[in-house]
C-alpha cells in the first residue's frame, strides 16, 4: 500500500517538472518575442526630394519700400512772450499764405512800455545836444537831425556813425549808447508778439484757443507746408547697396489709386540697434497728398546676371546651398547672396543643369543620398 502511494507521488512530481519546464519555455518565447517588437526598425530608404535643373538668368533687382508722409518743411509754434492769444482763426486745419500772421499775441502794454522808453531817450538825447554843440560843433547838425527822426510809435533810425573817440566817450557817459540799443533790444521781443508763416501752409495742430493766456515756453502748435512731403522708409543693409541719393523712384497711393515721382533725398549712416535697418529718405510732392498718408514704391534697382531666386530657408550659413550631385548625393556648393526679398533670396554661382532642391530637405548632411523627383 506504501508502495503504491509512494509510485503516485513519484508520477506527480514528474508530471509537475515537466509542467513546469514548458512554462519558462512558453514565458521565455513570450518575452523574446516582444523585445524582438520593441527593437527599433532602421529604414535605409533615400528621401524623395523635389527638384529641378538650374537656369540662370537676367533677374531684376526691385527695393520694396513703404511708409507715411511727414511734411519737408514743419515748424512747432512755441510761445517766447506773455500774453492773450488775440486771433480767432488758431485752429487747426486753417490754411497761412506766406508772411500771414499765424498768432497775434496781445502786445499793448509792452508797446506802451516802448513807447515810454523811446520818450525818454528824446528827452536824455535833447539835454545833451547843448553839449553836443558846445564841444563838438561839427557833429552837432548830425545829431539834431536824429533827434527829428525819432518818432515814439515806430523803431528807432540807425544811429549816426561815430568816430570821434572823445563824442563816444560822451555819449556812453550819458547812457545815450546803452539806452538806444536798449530799446533795439525791445524792437526786436515785440515782433515775438506775432508769429508769422515762413511759408504758405496749414496749422495742422492747435493746442491753445482764442483767447487764452500764452505763456513764455508754452507750446502753441505745429506749422506745416502744403504739397512738399518726406517719406521715411526702412531698407535692409542689403538692399541699401542699390540705392543711392537722387534716385528716381514711383511711389503709390492705394486710397486714391494715383503714382507720384519721388527722389531720394538722403541715406541714414546709422544701422538701428533694434531692427537691423536704415532709414531711407524720400522727397514727394503732389497736390492730394496729405501728411500722414501711407505710401508704398517698388524700386527699379538694376539687374543681377546669371542669377536664381530660390526659397531663402534652403541657404546654408547664408553663403552655399544644397544641390544634387550625379550619384544622387547632396552637395554643398557655395552661392552668393544679391539680394534677400521676403522669403526669397536671389544667388548668383548656379550652373545651368545644376539640380537643386526646391525645398529645405530636413536633417541634410553632405554626401546623404535622396531621391530627386522632378517638377515639371
Amino acid at each position: 500500500m506504501s508502495e503504491q502511494k509512494f509510485n503516485k507521488n513519484l508520477v506527480r512530481s514528474i508530471l509537475l517538472g515537466i509542467a513546469i519546464l514548458l512554462l519558462g519555455f512558453v514565458g521565455n518565447n513570450l518575452f523574446s518575442a516582444k523585445d524582438e517588437k520593441a527593437e527599433t526598425t532602421i529604414s535605409f530608404r533615400s528621401k524623395v526630394v523635389e527638384a529641378t535643373a538650374a537656369k540662370p538668368s537676367k533677374i531684376p533687382i526691385t527695393v520694396a519700400v513703404s511708409g507715411r508722409l511727414k511734411a519737408s518743411n514743419r515748424m512747432e509754434l512755441f510761445a517766447e512772450v506773455t500774453g492773450i492769444l488775440k486771433n480767432k482763426n488758431f485752429n487747426a486745419g486753417q490754411a497761412f499764405a506766406q508772411g500771414q500772421n499765424v498768432a497775434t499775441i496781445d502786445d499793448s502794454e509792452y508797446r506802451a512800455q516802448l513807447i515810454a522808453a523811446r520818450s525818454s531817450f528824446m528827452g536824455i538825447l535833447s539835454q545833451s545836444l547843448a553839449d553836443i554843440a558846445m564841444d563838438y560843433p561839427e557833429n552837432a547838425a548830425v545829431w539834431q537831425n536824429f533827434l527829428r527822426d525819432i518818432q515814439p510809435t515806430e523803431n528807432m533810425p540807425a544811429l549816426p556813425k561815430i568816430d570821434n573817440l572823445q563824442l563816444k566817450q560822451f555819449l556812453s557817459g550819458r547812457n545815450i549808447l546803452s539806452t538806444y540799443y536798449t530799446i533795439q533790444s525791445q524792437e526786436v521781443r515785440l515782433n515775438k508778439y506775432q508769429i508769422k508763416a515762413p511759408y504758405t501752409g496749414v496749422l495742422s495742430e492747435a493746442t491753445i484757443d482764442p483767447g487764452t493766456l500764452v505763456r513764455i515756453g508754452q507750446k502753441m502748435g505745429t506749422f506745416v507746408q502744403l504739397g512738399t512731403y518726406e517719406l521715411e522708409a526702412s531698407v535692409s543693409r542689403s538692399s541699401l547697396a542699390f540705392l543711392q541719393q537722387g534716385n528716381k523712384i514711383n511711389l503709390y497711393a492705394e486710397d486714391l489709386n494715383q503714382e507720384y515721382s519721388g527722389t531720394v533725398s538722403r541715406i541714414n549712416t546709422t544701422i538701428n540697434s533694434t531692427t537691423q535697418m536704415v532709414s531711407v529718405y524720400f522727397t514727394v510732392s503732389g497736390e492730394k497728398l496729405k501728411e500722414g498718408m501711407y505710401l508704398e514704391a517698388i524700386i527699379e534697382a538694376g539687374s543681377a546676371t546669371d542669377a536664381m531666386e530660390i526659397e531663402r530657408n534652403t541657404l546654408i550659413d547664408g553663403n552655399a546651398i544644397y544641390t544634387i550631385g550625379s550619384d544622387s548625393t547632396l552637395v554643398l556648393t557655395p552661392i552668393t547672396v544679391v539680394k534677400f526679398a521676403e522669403d526669397k533670396a536671389i544667388v548668383t554661382g548656379i550652373k545651368t543643369g545644376t539640380l537643386l532642391p526646391l525645398v529645405q530637405i530636413s536633417g541634410a548632411f553632405e554626401g546623404m543620398k535622396v531621391v530627386p523627383q522632378n517638377r515639371k
